[in-house]
């Protein structure tokens, strides 16, 4: 017998109406070009590489451009914005938006410059917020030094 949980969590997950597919794509055009694979490339480097090769031009990376040098961009970008600003979704602490803005600048600087870009968000609950509550072990400076 499912517990009413897992009751509640397969209707989260499956409407049960097969509709909702409908109009879903599931075949595009890929990017045009070819990756920049070499022989020496081929065999210097590990398989990884080729298929985060992949992964880029599949992203929309112009497949000449992946050789460039690499950079990560790791923010603790928060919240969702609509276009205008509204609020989609609410960061922790005002600023969570703006720090989606630094990196985009940091990124197109990184193009220009010659580097491909990355980026990743990893959001931190170090707000003010959590102050009391359990939220608070999560803080990286609250653990420091903890045991």
């Amino acid at each position: 017998m499912k517990s009413q949980s897992a009751h509640a969590f397969e209707n989260i997950v499956d409407s049960g109406d097969p509709t909702i597919f409908r109009g879903v794509r599931t075949r595009a055009p890929g990017p045009q070009g070819s990756l920049p694979l070499t022989a020496e490339f081929l065999r210097d480097h590990p398989s990884g590489d080729a298929f985060g090769m992949t992964q880029n031009a599949g992203m929309g990376w112009d497949p000449g451009e992946l050789n460039r040098k690499q950079f990560l961009l790791l923010s603790t970008q928060g919240g969702l914005r609509e276009q205008d600003g509204r609020p989609v979704a609410l960061g922790y602490h005002t600023g969570h938006w703006e720090v989606g803005l630094l990196v985009e600048a940091a990124a197109r600087e990184i193009k220009v410059l010659g580097g491909l870009p990355f980026a990743g968000y990893c959001t931190d609950p170090c707000d003010g917020r959590t102050q009391g509550t359990p939220g608070m072990m999560d803080r990286l400076p609250y653990r420091k030094g903890t045991k």
